[in-house]
């Protein structure tokens, strides 16, 4: 599951407001600030954005750990702590309905968790043994999907149910790993089954549970699914092998893939995050190898979100018109920050 990793997380963090209707150019005017550090911190990333425009993400602490943050509308900063006896967190998703989060929180093992609106966190179980668990996603009826990592290595893609109550989704047939990124709110889940050799597949389970895979781009025999918006369009990255430089694809809700343009001149893409307008971002690899951060149109006409530095960059979600992500500036540390159509 090494690429289905690497594409839900990144190295770094940004917000973008774009896109927020489907007749919108992604290439309006933007301007770009930085998101508030904790306290004493150096940096900071951010990785889900809801429709309120609440963003959640990271940040690190003076004492160089990283502790989950939830950042209001306003751009102020709260440190959403760990579940006891842990040293660090992540936000990884947060619904609009009620503000709920979820994530990762990290000690001598990594365990899933939950904050509840009152920012109380609540352990998500993971498979009986595991030493890692991870909640990727929540939608607006508190379900989450996320992962555990069995002691072979194999990943086991798993949904929680409103009162927490686990449920392992199936890989697809004769495969030994899978992974879930994200559920929209009809409860249809996306991410990547894997066969024995490390052939990832991209998959969608339905709100019974069953498996479907999604087809690859045509030549391709690797794939991951990375999110579905409530429409049942669905994005990810497609390869000719687990090896080769993807391309980004969106699928119809029937499972049609198409292929989304990298940017003129580069190599590579992928698509991470797509919203209910049919706007998506991702990134595109320069020649150079840094990902460049995108966004598609609902026509697949794409653009950069220009951040004013060198460095890299991965867009992570995508709501109501607003980007979050990561960017880290050459030879430095992540920042979180927010560009505004003018």
């Amino acid at each position: 599951m090494r690429r289905y990793q690497r594409a839900r997380l990144g190295t770094a963090a940004l917000i973008a407001v774009l896109c927020a209707t489907q007749a919108t150019a992604a290439s309006a005017a933007t301007s770009y600030a930085e998101l508030r550090t904790l306290a004493g911190g150096t940096s900071n990333r951010a990785f889900s954005v809801n429709t309120l425009g609440v963003v959640v993400g990271d940040a690190a602490t003076p004492a160089g750990e990283n502790h989950a943050v939830q950042w209001s509308r306003g751009g102020e900063a709260t440190d959403l702590g760990t579940l006891p006896g842990d040293t660090s967190s992540t936000a990884f998703s947060v619904n609009s309905s009620d503000g709920t989060v979820v994530g990762r929180s990290i000690g001598t093992i990594e365990r899933a968790v939950r904050w509840d609106r009152g920012g109380q966190a609540v352990q998500l179980p993971g498979l009986p043994g595991v030493a890692k668990t991870r909640a990727y996603s929540v939608n607006d009826s508190r379900v989450a999907v996320g992962f555990s990592v069995t002691p072979d290595g194999n990943w086991h893609a798993l949904r929680w149910s409103a009162d927490a109550k686990m449920t392992e989704l199936p890989a697809l047939p004769g495969d030994v790993s899978t992974g879930a990124t994200w559920i929209n709110n009809l409860g249809v889940a996306v991410g990547a089954s894997s066969t024995t050799e490390g052939r990832n597949r991209a998959v969608r389970w339905g709100t019974d549970g069953k498996v479907t895979e999604l087809p690859a781009l045509p030549g391709h025999q690797d794939s991951a699914a990375t999110a579905i918006n409530d429409q049942g369009v669905m994005v990810g990255g497609s390869g000719v092998s687990a090896e080769s430089p993807t391309k980004a694809v969106m699928w119809t809700r029937n499972g049609v893939p198409r292929e989304l343009p990298t940017f003129p001149g580069d190599t590579a893409s992928y698509a991470l995050a797509l919203g209910n307008n049919g706007c998506a971002v991702g990134y595109s690899v320069t020649p150079a190898g840094q990902h460049r951060p995108v966004i598609w149109t609902p026509d697949g006409t794409v653009s950069e979100l220009t951040t004013g530095v060198a460095g890299n960059g991965d867009p992570y979600s995508v709501q109501n018109g607003t980007v979050v992500g990561v960017v880290t500036p050459t030879g430095q540390t992540s920042r979180a920050g927010i560009w505004r159509r003018s």
